[in-house]
C-alpha cells in the first residue's frame, strides 16, 4: 500500500520579526534580573512559558511593573502615548516591535502629519491595530468606520489577508466621495508568502494541519485559508492535540504553521503525524 504523503510548508515557523523579538528578550534577560513584557511577547503560549523560565515575566498593565524594570515592547507594538510614558518614568525600554509593524506606524503618523485621515483594515481588538490607531490621533479609524473627508489613506494590519484588504479599500472608495486616496501596502511579505504557500498546499491535500497559538491572528488566517479551499482543516497548538481519527483514508496531509510557532513544536507535530500515518515527508526517501 502506498504511504501517505506529508507536505510541510517551507514558510512554516518563526518569521524575521518574531526571531528578532525573542532574541532581544533573551539578551535583555542576560543583562537584567528584572525583565518584563507588556502582554505576551508573541502569540504563542509555549514560547511565552519558555521565556518565563528564562526570567522574563509578563504583565498586562504598567501598574504591575517594578520601578526601574527592563520593559520589552512586544512584536505587535504598543500605543505611542504608552511608549512615551515608559521612557518618561525611568523604565529601561527594549523596543522589539516588528520592523514591518514599525513601518506601518510611521506611515500612519506621516498621514496624520499631512492632515490625512487614515483607515486601518484589521482586527479592532488586536494589539497591533490598537497601537496603529494611536499614531493617527483623532484622524484614525478602523474599517468599516469611514469618515466623510476629502483626503483619506489606507493601511492594513501586517497579518491581514491581502485579498481582504483590497476588498475593503475598493468597497470604501466605491461608496466615498474622496478627492485623494492613498493606499499603502503594509501587509508583511513573509505573511503574504506564508498564506500563498498555505493555499497551494491546501489545494493538493486531503487534510491540513495548522500549528500555532490560538490567540495568533496570522495562524487563524492560515486555518481560514484551508477551510476556504474546502479542505478538512484543524488548528492545533501542540502535537498532543492530534487525533488519529482525522487521518483515516487521507493520502496527502499538509502541515503549516504561524509566524510565532517555534521549529521544535513543528518538528514534534510532523513526527507525530508520521507515527500515526506511517507516512513519508515529501522530499525524503
Amino acid at each position: 500500500m502506498e504511504k501517505a504523503r506529508i507536505l510541510v510548508a517551507k514558510t512554516a515557523g518563526f518569521c524575521f520579526g518574531v526571531k528578532r523579538a525573542v532574541k532581544m528578550a533573551q539578551e535583555a534577560a542576560r543583562r537584567s534580573s528584572s525583565v518584563y513584557t507588556l502582554g505576551p511577547l508573541i502569540h504563542n503560549p509555549q514560547v511565552v512559558a519558555s521565556l518565563r523560565g528564562q526570567g522574563i515575566g509578563v504583565v498586562e498593565d504598567v501598574s504591575q511593573l517594578p520601578q526601574g524594570a527592563t520593559v520589552i515592547v512586544r512584536s505587535h507594538g504598543i500605543p505611542k502615548q504608552l511608549m512615551g510614558w515608559l521612557k518618561d518614568n525611568g523604565f529601561d525600554v527594549v523596543d522589539a516591535t516588528c520592523p514591518f509593524v514599525k513601518k506601518a506606524q510611521q506611515i500612519v503618523e506621516q498621514l496624520y502629519s499631512e492632515g490625512i485621515n487614515v483607515v486601518i483594515v484589521g482586527d479592532k481588538n488586536h494589539p497591533e491595530v490598537r497601537a496603529l490607531l494611536s499614531y493617527g490621533g483623532d484622524r484614525a479609524s478602523i474599517y468599516p468606520e469611514i469618515p466623510k473627508v476629502d483626503r483619506i489613506g489606507f493601511v492594513a494590519q501586517t497579518t491581514q489577508l491581502m485579498e481582504r484588504y483590497l476588498e475593503c479599500v475598493c468597497e470604501a472608495v466605491k461608496h466615498g466621495t474622496f478627492k485623494e486616496v492613498r493606499v499603502h501596502n503594509t501587509v508583511c511579505q513573509s505573511t503574504a508568502d506564508r498564506q500563498r504557500e498555505c493555499r497551494s498546499i491546501a489545494r493538493t491535500s486531503d487534510l491540513l494541519i495548522v500549528v500555532g497559538g490560538r490567540n495568533s491572528a496570522n495562524t487563524r488566517k492560515l486555518a481560514d485559508i484551508g477551510r476556504g479551499e474546502g479542505v478538512e482543516t484543524y488548528h492545533i497548538e501542540v502535537a498532543e492535540e492530534l487525533n488519529p481519527s482525522w487521518f483515516l483514508g487521507k493520502r496527502v496531509i499538509g502541515i503549516t504553521a504561524g509566524a510565532s510557532t517555534p521549529d521544535w513544536i513543528i518538528s514534534q507535530v510532523v513526527e507525530e503525524v508520521r507515527r500515526i500515518t506511517g507516512g513519508v515527508v515529501d522530499g525524503e526517501a
